[in-house]
């Protein structure tokens, strides 16, 4: 019997100095505001600090959805899971592998006739070259480690990389960061593309107008063997970084100057390129810019989320030897540990710094809070209404089992902007989604009192909760509502969990309602 608190779980992450000599207790006092048995506290003790990879790993376990990019943000840093672990005295896991193959066969299964991936599935309708890089990206990297890839597929995905390489004979600037990451998939899979990143590099470095594009090109230059070329761009892209600001809302490229800083760092750590060819602190400086712009950040994406960890992977044997102990045992380098609340409840953990610097402790906690969040309003606002099925609006808070209703849900924005938005309705423990059929898509036309806005480009019913993801853009409404019947099935009394909506790229922008109370009263 699954029992589920109705929250979503909190990170809450904090940065603390240890001087030299000084030491750090983790103990479960940092867990007492979540429910026991949910809670978990990750620690990073690094010259990157602000990547912190349990705590990034564990957040892209625990995601729960699963759009194309969400399904490689997840599985690209498992291939690298096990090295990492190793390295960084992290528990080895032994589903990977399953983990991997799973989520290639998921991909495989959105793949078009034409070679591009569609977003929630097979979809020749949309095209989005970046997507089809990053899913391609992940294969190629999955191939390496020695995974089976379906051959035709995998040979299409880059034939369709190349034909957006040979189209794109004189790139615009909205055309840089599609192009930029198809050749960099090119190149690490031996295709001819030199002399387009020579042409490119030379005479439209321009067009690529974010940091991990440029990574991107000089990356490609360095595995293809031009490392004066591959310098000069890098330098490039250091340069961008250090003007790059956010405007608060999602690109088209899933970006974020968190998602390029981190990118380009471990792009730049791959390329391994020599004093004189980049800078000798080239490094340290955009691990700088990585630690800012997370410092700068409250929740973070699925995309930024990979990219740290594959950051924190290619700097794994990098940086000052720093000495620690962890309960005793001599630690040189850096220090990544994730404990449950029942092991610190246990015995609690204490790391020293005994080295001769300061060092940076990032201290991330995760659970459910025991105090229910209350209603927000951080660029969205949503409603959750509910209607008898003749259009009756009413208050559910009483309700007997077999009763059917509509719930209508309105998500408001000041303004209209594009994002990527997932809305996500969690239903309280009586209640079912009834015959989906009815609400076709989500859309309203089998009730004529309620007016359709849009159309969700993804759309689930699962057991306890309604999802729906929708493209926005500027030109639209500054709100819309979507729909849904349930049937009320087990009588009792339950907590009923806030609906949410949230920019999946840009998660700081979200909205929720109240938590609520429901009782199902015996037919």
């Amino acid at each position: 019997l699954g029992v589920e608190t109705g929250a979503s779980e909190l990170y809450r992450r904090t940065i603390r100095t240890v001087p030299a000599g000084a030491s750090q207790t983790i103990s479960s006092d940092l867990l007492v505001d979540f429910v026991p048995g949910t809670a978990s506290v990750s620690v990073a003790v690094s010259p990157f600090g602000g990547l912190d990879a349990p705590a990034l790993l564990q957040a892209l376990e625990r995601y729960p959805y699963g759009c194309s990019e969400q399904i490689v943000s997840r599985a690209m840093p498992l291939l690298y899971y096990n090295r990492l672990a190793s390295i960084e005295h992290l528990a080895l896991d032994a589903g990977v592998d399953d983990r991997i193959n799973d989520s290639i066969v998921k991909l495989m299964s959105r793949q078009d006739s034409n070679g591009a991936f569609g977003l929630w599935s097979a979809d020749a309708d949309h095209e989005d070259t970046w997507l089809d890089a990053f899913v391609t990206d992940f294969l190629t990297r999955a191939r390496e480690r020695g995974y089976a890839v379906p051959q035709q597929g995998f040979d299409q995905a880059l034939d369709r990389l190349r034909n957006e390489v040979v189209n794109a004979t004189d790139p615009g600037a909205d055309a840089g960061e599609s192009l930029a990451y198809a050749l960099y998939v090119l190149a690490r899979n031996g295709r001819p593309v030199l002399s387009d990143l020579r042409y490119l590099a030379d005479t439209k470095l321009d067009i690529f107008k974010t940091p991990l594009a440029s990574a991107q090109i000089a990356a490609s230059l360095a595995m293809l063997g031009d490392r004066a070329r591959a310098g000069k761009v890098f330098n490039a892209s250091l340069g961008q970084l250090r003007d790059e600001r956010d405007d608060g809302y999602s690109r088209p490229d899933y970006g974020s100057r968190l998602r390029d800083s981190a990118g380009a760092l471990a792009l730049l750590a791959e390329a391994n390129l020599k004093s004189g060819e980049v800078p000798d602190d080239a490094i340290i400086k955009t691990s700088y810019v990585v630690g800012q712009a997370r410092a700068e950040r409250t929740y973070t994406s699925t995309q930024e989320n990979n990219w740290m960890v594959l950051a924190a992977e290619a700097l794994a044997d990098r940086g000052p030897a720093h000495q620690f102990t962890v309960d005793g045992q001599s630690v040189t380098g850096s220090v990544y540990r994730r404990w449950s609340g029942f092991a610190l409840d246990a015995k609690p953990s204490v790391i020293v710094n005994a080295g001769d610097s300061p060092a940076e402790a990032v201290i991330t906690t995760a659970g459910v809070p025991i105090a229910p969040e209350p209603a927000a309003s951080s660029g969205y606002e949503v409603e959750r209404t509910f209607y008898k099925l003749d259009g009756t609006k009413f208050d559910a808070v009483r309700v007997t089992q077999n009763d059917r209703f509509v719930i209508v849900l309105k998500v408001t924005e000041a303004e209209a902007k594009y994002a990527r938005l997932l809305l996500v309705d969690r239903l309280p423990a009586g209640l079912e989604i009834d015959n989906p059929a009815l609400v076709d898509g989500g859309d309203v036309d089998a009730f004529s009192w309620l007016k359709k806005d849009i159309d969700p480009s993804h759309i689930e019913y699962r057991d306890d909760r309604f999802v729906a993801a929708l493209d926005r853009n500027s030109d639209q409404s500054a709100f819309f509502n979507l729909a849904y019947v349930v049937r009320a099935v087990t009588p009792g009394k339950y907590v009923y969990p806030p609906a949410t909506a949230e920019d999946m790229y840009r998660p700081e922008r979200f909205g929720r309602t109240a938590f609520g109370t429901l009782e199902v009263v015996a037919k």
